[in-house]
């Protein structure tokens, strides 16, 4: 029996919400030639029973006894994956119909590449969308820009297995962030690209990781671009000169920013952009929350100034208040 073109890879922990539209869109993909890798991390919620019920041979379900997290999971998987090409996949997104018959053709094409992304839609719970991200497509750009910050939304790649076969799985040291150090590790040996149509849909979710543990991210993001600089430098990083004489302890607990109030702005940062995502999607009340969080991070930030007077002062002052305010406003100028 041949082995499948691709694995579709994705872990879930209690994720019964939007679990089985996330399955739906990948067994209703153009390309068919794949195994999908479920993961169920020690759900604990109506996960087990939505998985058991599909009856697809595609799909091979792994249950973990307990809750290990995402890295180590994806991790599981990928050791067991037969695909020549693995595709990411979270468990509250949405894929486009046609995203892995593009990304396949994309790395069939182009055998210099490793690893593929997609521009996607930003949607809210309800799948309203909230917005487009267009993503990098020049080469020169892309490659500049990945040290500086990741330019690959997780949840929409696909690589070569080959890729993992040389630099590595998930490094279990980082508990934020992991996909974007292996993304850099990865393009320290291969070519790196995005196709520019939308091809997946990301869920927003204020209470996700994403958007509550911010400074974590902001952290591990930091610390994985140290990590290629020093590869660049020496050709290795330290958690590499650190397995290869047998030490396993996680030094990341060692490895400090290089500046705080950097790591602060780049948190403030990241509220103020998930800040306009709900703004746009008209939460006003989850925007002031995390603009506010913004301003205490970086009160020096003049587009959150901008944002909380003149979008959301609403639910700061009463109505007579505002109506003031703009009067005065319009006089001065």
């Amino acid at each position: 029996m041949m082995e499948p073109k691709i694995t579709i890879l994705m872990s879930v922990y209690n994720g019964e919400k939007y679990l089985r539209e996330a399955i739906d869109s990948i067994l209703n993909q153009t390309y068919k030639d794949f195994e999908f890798l479920i993961i169920n991390d020690g759900s604990t919620d109506r996960t087990p029973k939505i998985l058991q019920s599909y009856k697809d041979q595609r799909i091979k379900i792994i249950n973990n006894e307990k809750n290990i997290g995402l890295t180590k999971s994806l991790n599981k998987g990928l050791k067991i994956a037969k695909g020549e090409y693995i595709a990411r996949m979270d468990a509250d997104d949405i894929s486009m119909a046609e995203r892995l018959e593009k990304q396949v053709n994309f790395l069939d094409q182009k055998k210099n590449i490793g690893l593929v992304g997609t521009s996607h839609l930003k949607i809210n719970e309800k799948g309203k969308i909230l917005q487009p991200v267009r993503t990098l497509t020049d080469e020169k750009e892309l490659k500049e820009k990945l040290l500086v910050a990741n330019k690959f939304y997780h949840g929409s790649v696909m690589f070569r297995k080959v890729c993992i076969d040389k630099v590595g799985f998930y490094r279990e040291e980082f508990k934020s962030s992991q996909d974007y150090d292996l993304w850099l590790r990865i393009a320290d040996y291969f070519e790196m690209r995005n196709i520019p149509e939308i091809l997946y849909k990301w869920r927003v979710n204020i209470k996700s990781i994403s958007v509550a543990k911010l400074g974590q991210q902001a952290k591990y993001g930091s610390l994985a671009i140290k990590l290629a600089k020093e590869r660049k430098q020496f050709g290795k990083d330290r958690i590499q000169l650190f397995e290869e004489k047998g030490n396993k302890k996680n030094i990341l607990n060692d490895l400090p920013l290089e500046n705080d109030f950097k790591n602060r702005v780049e948190i403030a940062q990241g509220h103020n952009f998930w800040g306009k995502i709900l703004l746009d999607g008209k939460d006003y009340k989850g925007a002031l929350k995390l603009l506010l969080k913004s301003f205490i991070n970086n009160p020096l930030n003049k587009d959150t100034w901008r944002l909380i007077l003149k979008d959301l002062m609403f639910l700061l002052f009463p109505k007579p208040l505002i109506n003031i305010l703009r009067f005065l406003k319009s006089s001065l100028l």
